[in-house]
């Protein structure tokens, strides 16, 4: 007889609360402990929730067996498990034994309308061959892909080409598909032939940051005096340094154009990969360019607030959807903001926003902001904030992702 493993133990003693509709997040390392882009989604949504007919349930990996437990906080029903596997392809099978899991509880448990929702597209081609299990136990699918993630030039060609299929059959497994950026929606909505989900639009949400104090702290004029800036007197580049973001056009457009000011960069450039760095020294000679800043990461939120808002205007080169947190950051405190002409970035910026293609267009777009007046410049800020709350709140994303749960349960 097999013996039931410790995770499986506590969920069969776990007594959860009754609620209409139960939703099963799979694809987080930690709502309560573990930080990054799906950390970050998943607090944005979790502590903005109001349904209380809704119950979320997190999926959190944990480094030992022994810590395996199941927990409630800020009643979200927190399911921590242990994955042994290390390296690449720790994700991918934590995500699978989260995707069982989900079905032993709905089974065990007798849950209500269930939904399983994964983030990300690590493991199309085993939910493509679950799919028929899992519907058995009356679970509706739901996904968020996210961005193109096959498109990432940091992937080997095998890699981009299993994202890609995985994305495909991720898709074609799914009930319910919930694209962060309209440019994503648009854009498996022309690669899916045959079978496709509810393809749903639900943009990623942004926090309200009030305006930064007239007195600035100790620690940030600091940081403005290690760096040599001012406000108002840089550009400010905010992101991963990797290929896809377009340092290199970033960097000799900004060399091409007669500014001057200067250019703080905020990146992992030293943590990444370093023949990208060397090429980008190679292929700009940025180190040669005195207005150019390279500052390397920067975490404390005070500071960044204040670097975001006395920034002159902000440099966006990401050219890989869908909504990037960075950019809905940078639209909700810098006035000016001059993006990399792709349509997930324009579904974002619209008309509050410059765009680009080449080097040529960002000098011209840098040199064109250095002249704008002060009273033009603050009411550019205030329609691109107002756009930010209006379409990027939590509380509005909160309010969508309710409308699409019940929505769906409904149609049953």
């Amino acid at each position: 007889m097999k013996t039931k493993s410790n995770i499986v133990r506590i969920i069969d003693e776990f007594d959860p609360p009754k609620k209409s509709i139960n939703v099963f997040m799979i694809g987080l390392r930690g709502y309560t402990q573990n930080y990054g882009g799906w950390e970050a989604f998943a607090h944005g949504l979790f502590d903005n929730w109001t349904d209380k007919n809704i119950q979320w349930w997190a999926f959190e990996k944990v480094d030992s067996i022994e810590q395996e437990e199941i927990v409630v906080v800020n009643n979200i029903i927190c399911v921590r498990v242990f994955e042994g596997e290390t390296g690449s392809s720790a994700m991918p099978k934590y995500d699978i034994h989260c995707t069982d899991l989900t079905c032993h509880i709905v089974k065990s448990l007798k849950v209500s309308n269930p939904v399983m929702f994964h983030l990300g597209v690590r493991i199309g081609p085993v939910l493509w061959l679950k799919r028929h299990s899992i519907k058995k136990h009356g679970i509706i699918m739901m996904e968020n892909p996210a961005g193109a993630e096959w498109r990432r030039t940091k992937w080997n060609r095998l890699v981009q080409i299993y994202l890609f299929v995985s994305a495909m059959m991720m898709a074609k497994s799914t009930d319910c598909m919930v694209c962060d950026n309209e440019g994503i929606r648009e854009l498996y909505s022309k690669l899916l032939i045959g079978r496709k989900p509810l393809l749903e639009y639900v943009a990623y949400g942004v926090n309200s940051v009030p305006r930064v104090s007239e007195i600035i702290p100790e620690s940030v004029a600091q940081y403005f005096n290690k760096w040599g800036i001012e406000r108002d007197n840089y550009y400010l580049i905010l992101g991963r340094f990797i290929p896809e973001n377009n340092y290199e056009m970033m960097f000799k457009g900004f060399m091409k154009s007669k500014t001057n000011k200067k250019l703080l960069v905020i990146c992992n450039y030293k943590t990444e990969i370093r023949k990208f760095y060397n090429h980008i020294k190679q292929s700009t000679g940025f180190m040669n360019d005195d207005r150019i800043i390279m500052a390397g990461t920067l975490y404390d939120q005070e500071i960044l607030h204040y670097v975001r808002q006395y920034a002159h205007g902000y440099i966006h080169g990401h050219s890989v959807g869908g909504t990037n947190p960075g950019l809905l950051e940078a639209m909700a405190e810098t006035d000016l903001n001059i993006l990399y002409n792709v349509n997930f970035n324009r579904y974002v910026g619209g008309k509050t926003a410059l765009y680009f293609k080449n080097e040529d267009e960002l000098a011209f777009r840098i040199e064109k902001l250095d002249s704008i007046s002060a009273t033009k410049k603050i009411n550019v800020g205030l329609k691109a904030r107002n756009n930010m709350k209006t379409k990027y709140s939590w509380e509005h994303i909160v309010d969508e992702y309710d409308r699409v749960i019940n929505g769906f349960v409904g149609k049953r």
